[in-house]
């Protein structure tokens, strides 16, 4: 298998891209090229809410509301999870968060996670941020589990002690399998919008200004390239 833009292999940023016929799957007609374009990393979502095992009646804690958390957000709603707290440092994605359908959201530079009530059974970790996952790690009820999505620095204090006390599962996600159809599943329904998750659109001359629409705009969520634009 090869993951285009890890290295040593290139990205996809060209108007043809071959695929093996395996990787390839059909989408219907309802889903628009935008949405299709971003059935990776609802991918990734399904990924780590099974990883989870978030199902009915779940009480989910998402921390980072940037594209993935959002995409995990809207799956665990769809895998029947009855609370799901957003928390982040950027209001735009906080708002999006709600009208998404998280049941609260926790702005993270004025309040922390550790005082939820009633305590997360499951934390899908998104931002990558080392004191952002300690602290939502405390935050988990006992015999919760923690799914370590968001990819930060090697170096993360895990507070040892809760994790032992409480019994806590820690696993880490990279990649994904068989999801797809899951995916397709779910927008095809409009269980998952991934088009309210598209702030920009950009051609492939612009690829540039894309990669970089995150880091020069703070109300920015999924930039996406269209070729043809």
């Amino acid at each position: 298998m090869r993951f285009f833009a890890t290295p040593p292999v290139d990205g996809a940023f060209a108007e043809l891209v071959v695929v093996h016929a395996a990787f390839a799957h059909p989408v219907p007609d309802t889903i628009g090229d935008d949405a299709a374009a971003l059935l990776e990393p609802l991918s990734v979502g399904i990924w780590a809410c099974q990883k989870g095992r978030v199902t009915a009646g779940s009480r989910v804690l998402i921390t980072g509301a940037g594209p993935i958390g959002l995409v995990c957000l809207q799956t665990a709603l769809a895998f029947g999870a009855t609370e799901v707290v957003v928390s982040d440092v950027n209001p735009t994605r906080l708002a999006l968060a709600t009208e998404l359908g998280a049941t609260a959201v926790v702005d993270a530079r004025a309040a922390g996670v550790d005082g939820l009530d009633p305590a997360p059974q499951v934390l899908l970790e998104c931002s990558g941020h080392p004191a952002a996952t300690a602290e939502a790690v405390r935050a988990l009820d006992r015999a919760g589990r923690a799914v370590l999505v968001g990819m930060g620095s090697s170096d993360l204090p895990l507070p040892l002690p809760v994790v032992q006390e409480r019994e806590l599962e820690v696993t880490g996600t990279f990649r994904y399998a068989n999801t797809w159809p899951t995916a397709i599943a779910l927008v095809a329904a409009g269980r998952v919008d991934l088009d309210r998750l598209v702030t920009g659109v950009y051609s492939l001359e612009q690829a540039d200004r894309a990669l970089q629409a995150n880091r020069l705009d703070e109300a920015s969520v999924k930039a996406v390239v269209r070729p043809q634009t």
